[in-house]
């Protein structure tokens, strides 16, 4: 049984799931929680072709209201109300809450390229082996725009079902019918087959029952129904799903490791401190603004159509002698490219029109935007025909490098640092999630010189006022 009261479970529960994800790669942590709340909800939900009643009219904007209500949370311990994802943790599996009036998350996870939404959503093309083994890029109700490469779609296909942009993502099922666009478009829910939820969850690696059920319950009143423990079979009945497929997609085994952590946990009392203290958890939003003095340090720039200059920013000159510093700066010359530049100059331009302060440094890193609440580092690299591999190493070390040492002023002076890293195209494979999961925002810029990116990545810029590309399944 796992007890639902205990905020140190809770806590464990999501180091665990953090533990899990980072062992399974192969899992689909946005779609499996829309899947989950779905499942869970799923008399509320219109069957596809279903029309005529009551249930028939379930907007993407209603399904959002659904997986909030599926991930809220409300407890003495928790820093007010607020919705918690099940796989939305820090580096160091903290859970952390989202705002209750944020539903971005499951917008994007419900339809786009990054969603479980599609508008053919057709149940004979997911019992298929050949369909299932092919490039599943090539939907035969895609129509292409024949300009651009399927690798690097960002939504400009069409469904040749209804006509509107095509979400299709290879490995993601398409569990939902979308008719329309826009947040108001109409939810249908299709027949999902085992098949389908192992493209979410991996047969070879189930979900640990007792951290999942703590987490998901845990806070929930509307899920508990007045009960104070959960156990797998009543988890089963609330979820609707089949014996078979329950033991396919939960491990309830005490040996599993994860499981075996959590339930060693449940043994002893609580550690952490009374209920009625507040929690150290906070919510994923940006700090408030606070007038703080700002630092010197790298070149401002202007003028929002001028180029990259990377004029010196003041290094002692006695470090110039450095023999590894002045390689460093030889490898950022070379890396500096004139598309380096274009990609560099297109990105910044649209913090400018939005009024951010923007300085570039010619040592070290390539961009950094003021506001007042934060500042954001970001590095610009090309994909290309490189080693993607190597490029995210390089990344990912400069960004660390640069926080610490370049931007040490500004962390002084009290101003949180965001990372990013910017690219000429969409990173592939699990590259976007790995910097995700590090804390770092993933950035391109489209074909037309806009900047496109992560869920999470545009959410921030929305929030500072920077223009973005809107997605167009779900523009109005």
């Amino acid at each position: 049984m796992v007890h639902l009261q205990r905020y140190d479970l809770f806590i464990e529960a999501s180091r665990l799931l953090h533990r899990y994800l980072a062992q399974t790669p192969e899992c689909k942590p946005r779609a499996l929680e829309v899947a989950l709340a779905v499942q869970y909800f799923q008399a509320d939900i219109p069957q596809v072709g279903e029309i005529g009643n009551e249930r028939s009219h379930l907007s993407l904007e209603d399904l959002a209201l659904l997986c909030s209500k599926f991930y809220k949370k409300e407890h003495p311990s928790l820093p007010g109300e607020a919705i918690w994802p099940l796989f939305n943790q820090d580096s160091h599996g903290m859970p952390r809450a989202l705002s209750m009036e944020d539903h971005t998350r499951w917008h994007k996870a419900s339809n786009g390229q990054q969603g479980i939404g599609c508008h053919a959503q057709a149940l004979n093309f997911w019992k298929s082996i050949e369909f299932l083994e092919s490039d599943r890029d090539l939907c035969p109700f895609r129509v292409y725009d024949s300009a651009t490469p399927l690798m690097i779609d960002q939504g400009r296909q069409k469904c040749g079902f209804d006509g509107n942009p095509c979400g299709w993502q290879p490995g993601l099922p398409k569990l939902l019918q979308i008719l329309g666009l826009g947040i108001h478009a109409e939810v249908h829910r299709g027949d999902w087959s085992p098949k389908m939820w192992h493209y979410l969850v991996p047969a070879y690696k189930p979900l640990p029952f007792y951290p999942v059920a703590q987490f998901v319950y845990f806070g929930n009143q509307s899920l508990q129904k007045g009960r104070s423990a959960i156990s797998p079979e009543e988890m089963r009945e609330d979820f609707h799903f089949s014996e078979a497929l329950w033991l396919e997609l939960f491990d309830i085994d005490p040996e599993n490791l994860l499981n075996q952590i959590w339930l060693r946990e449940a043994q002893y009392p609580s550690q952490l401190a009374d209920p009625g203290h507040p929690s150290p958890l906070t919510f994923m939003q940006r700090p408030r603004k606070i007038d703080r003095p700002r630092p010197h340090g790298g070149r401002l720039v202007l003028d929002p159509e001028e180029s990259p200059q990377y004029q010196r920013s003041g290094i002692p000159a006695a470090l110039t002698r450095d023999p590894l510093l002045a390689e460093r700066r030889r490898r950022r010359q070379l890396e500096r490219t004139a598309e380096h530049d274009q990609i560099l100059k297109n990105f910044r331009r649209w913090f400018r029109l939005a009024g951010k302060e923007v300085r570039e440094d010619a040592d070290t890193f390539d961009f950094l935007a003021v506001d007042e609440s934060l500042v954001l580092l970001a590095e610009v690299k090309l994909l290309g025909q490189q080693d993607m591999a190597e490029v995210i190493q390089e990344t990912l070390g400069q960004l660390l490098y640069y926080e610490r040492f370049a931007l040490a002023p500004w962390k002084e002076a009290g101003y949180p640092v965001y990372k990013a890293a910017v690219f000429d195209r969409p990173p592939l494979g699990d590259y976007a999630a790995f910097l995700a999961d590090l804390d770092i925002y993933v950035f391109w810029l489209d074909s037309e010189g806009r900047i496109d990116g992560t869920p999470e990545g545009l959410n921030l810029l929305g929030d500072l006022g920077v223009k973005v590309r809107t997605d167009p399944e779900l523009a109005c």
